[in-house]
């Protein structure tokens, strides 16, 4: 399929769901999620017993739902599947997205059934994301085919492929917490036809997407895989969190989405030849596309440090050299700088350990403007007590830290990111500061992680 025809799931002109239920369930709770994003004149509810839920008239059968409409959810039990889907084409949709389970992923019979779902969306030219799965999501059109909450639709430039649905789901009602807004998001499920190699290749050509977070339990074609990868990889960043390390987790994989998920070793080198990040686990996977969405490409693995807490400054030291980062001295004229208004007892070296001294903003933007570094990391600290007396006072903050989002505006070419440890209270504040493209975390070594990660995937790029 052309990835111009992988459109109509994101963008469709009308939707059918066929399977509308007045129960709670699937089928029950997307009326009222399209309905909130402004598709009220768009979407068609599918259920024989006709009638009416939330508000919309619900149509018998497919035949009878009006244009335009060029895609269907469908949530009907597992049994019916095959024989809607000849509905569905009948009425000229060739777009489906199955959500109901029920198939290869529970053995036996589900593995027939699938197959006979696949063999007439062979005949009849039809398109299928799932079965098992919660469909897409696309902010830019307000389209969502699984219920999210409002933050979730703020619009983004990361998008997510997984094979899960509740994985992609939960990942949608968190990720705004961390600063990361998505532009699209796909869960495919048993992948009866489309698969991660399709999304991939379709968000490689969008231009909303800026870089790409999958979770991959196994591989379809993983000759294609590959190829994919290092096609895609090398234009836009791919960052994957594979399941399956273990015998255990494989047989998992096996019961959850029918996927073979393989040796682990395989998939370890596909990754590395392809300039594909792997991430270790989920926190580490949101870590670094924090990073990956917001910061530019390093020149080099030259890290410098600015720190209100000498031993914090010395943990992410030690981080950056167990991964292989550089903490080289500062030049003379960054040390000069930072020096010029610096208390006598003040460190002038990288790490930059500024102490409870106003020289945190100071030395940060000698650090950005340092030909000799590559990327900054800022740690800030401030015990809770001060800083709940001083905000109580009417202090915002820049005095102690500067003001963070405009020094990053007046220095754009460098990586940086801040880590800001404490009481909630006051990591809040420094995100404020900081704005949405500095990455706020709140221990240095994740930071260090993120930002060693970009400089991998950076050098495999040149």
């Amino acid at each position: 399929m052309t990835i111009s025809g992988m459109d109509t799931f994101f963008n469709p002109r009308g939707v059918a769901l066929v399977g509308a239920r007045s129960t709670p369930g699937f089928g029950f709770g997307i009326p009222l999620v399209l309905r909130r994003e402004g598709w009220d004149d768009r979407l068609y509810l599918v259920n024989p017993r006709g009638g009416e839920l939330h508000g919309y008239s619900v149509y018998a059968d497919v035949a009878g739902v009006p244009d335009p409409v060029d895609l269907a959810i469908v949530v009907v039990p597992a049994l019916s599947v095959p024989g809607v889907l000849e509905e569905v084409a009948d009425r000229g949709i060739r777009h489906v997205i199955i959500e109901s389970a029920g198939f290869a992923e529970v053995g036996g019979d589900g593995i027939a059934l699938q197959e006979a779902a696949r063999e007439v969306a062979a005949r009849r030219g039809m398109r299928i994301i799932g079965p098992n799965c919660v469909g897409v999501v696309n902010t830019s059109h307000h389209f969502t085919s699984v219920e999210v909450i409002e933050e979730a639709m703020l619009g983004g430039t990361t998008s997510i492929i997984a094979q899960s649905g509740v994985f992609g789901a939960v990942m949608l009602d968190m990720l705004f917490q961390y600063g990361l807004h998505v532009s699209k998001a796909v869960t495919l499920g048993n992948r009866m036809d489309v698969d991660e190699c399709d999304m991939l290749d379709y968000l490689a050509g969008d231009d909303a997407t800026r870089s790409i977070m999958m979770y991959l339990e196994g591989a379809r074609d993983g000759r294609r895989l590959k190829e994919t990868l290092g096609r895609v990889a090398s234009g836009k960043p791919v960052l994957i969190l594979k399941s399956g390390r273990s015998e255990a987790g494989r047989q998992a994989t096996a019961s959850h989405t029918a996927s073979l998920s393989g040796e682990d070793e395989i998939y370890e080198a596909v990754f590395r030849q392809t300039a594909a990040v792997r991430a270790g686990s989920l926190e580490e996977l949101v870590e670094m596309t924090r990073v990956f969405s917001t910061q530019p490409m390093p020149r080099g693995s030259r890290l410098g440090i600015v720190t209100s807490s000498g031993s914090l400054g010395v943990l992410a030291t030690d981080a950056a050299a167990a991964i292989g980062l550089e903490v080289p001295p500062l030049s003379e004229g960054s040390a000069d700088r930072v020096a010029e208004a610096a208390p006598g007892w003040m460190n002038v070296r990288n790490p930059v350990d500024v102490g409870p001294s106003p020289q945190f903003p100071v030395a940060l933007e000698a650090l950005l403007g340092d030909t000799g570094v590559d990327m900054v990391l800022g740690i800030a600290v401030l015990p809770y007590f001060i800083f709940r007396e001083v905000t109580s006072r009417g202090s915002t903050g820049h005095t102690w830290f500067g003001d963070v989002a405009a020094i990053r505006e007046r220095h754009p070419g460098k990586p940086f990111a801040i880590c800001a440890v404490g009481h909630s209270d006051f990591v809040d504040r420094v995100r404020e500061l900081s704005g949405p493209q500095v990455p706020v975390f709140v221990s240095p070594e994740p930071a260090v992680r993120a930002l060693a990660a970009l400089t991998r995937y950076a050098s495999m790029l040149r």
